[in-house]
């Protein structure tokens, strides 16, 4: 019974995350202020997921197209489409494939603020898998996130709830290690 409702909980939220992730997204590229010339900026503004289908990296392996990136030091590019696939692993490919915490203490940060919440938010959706490394990412995510901006202070606290419900779950599973309860519990 217990397991039959974390279940339900669990699609309950991956819902509720998809939805408000192409929200995020759709703001994180309308208030990019150092993007008013990048084109996937402008397509993101037309509408998230819109022209998915014509870009480029929507090729079969985006590893390649988002390497580029990073090497052309186009952070923001780079996360910005790994997560608008709605992909975690694509995500976690390009956390592991980065210095994120180097990334996070730029001032200023390369990413906008709501690349950093969307990345928060899709980090927290498959966090059973990599779970060690994804609560190190969210931690420093979450350090870097300011919840006032205003591109972003209506979505942080519905997020932070159910990314908050996420971790706390994550936290009563008895399959959690010791190490990963201590970081569920700083995050």
């Amino acid at each position: 019974e217990a397991i039959k409702s974390a279940t339900s909980i669990t699609q309950t939220l991956s819902g509720e995350l998809a939805n408000a992730q192409r929200n995020l997204l759709a703001i994180a590229a309308a208030g990019g202020n150092s993007n008013a010339g990048n084109p996937l900026v402008s397509q993101l503004s037309n509408g998230p997921l819109t022209h998915l289908h014509e870009m480029p990296e929507a090729h079969l392996d985006p590893t390649k197209e988002l390497a580029r990136m990073i090497a052309e030091k186009k952070y923001e590019e780079a996360f910005t489409s790994a997560l608008h696939r709605s992909d975690v692993s694509i995500v976690s490919w390009l956390c592991s494939q980065v210095n994120l915490q180097g990334i996070l203490s730029m001032k200023p940060c390369p990413l906008s603020q709501g690349v950093l919440l969307a990345l928060f938010q899709q980090l927290a959706c498959d966090i059973n898998k990599e779970t060690s490394r994804k609560l190190v990412w969210m931690t420093d995510v979450a350090v870097a996130i300011i919840p006032s901006d205003p591109t972003i202070a209506v979505h942080v606290v519905p997020i932070f709830r159910q990314v908050s419900q996420i971790v706390d779950h994550l936290q009563s599973v008895s399959t959690t290690s010791a190490s990963e309860t201590a970081s569920v519990r700083v995050l």
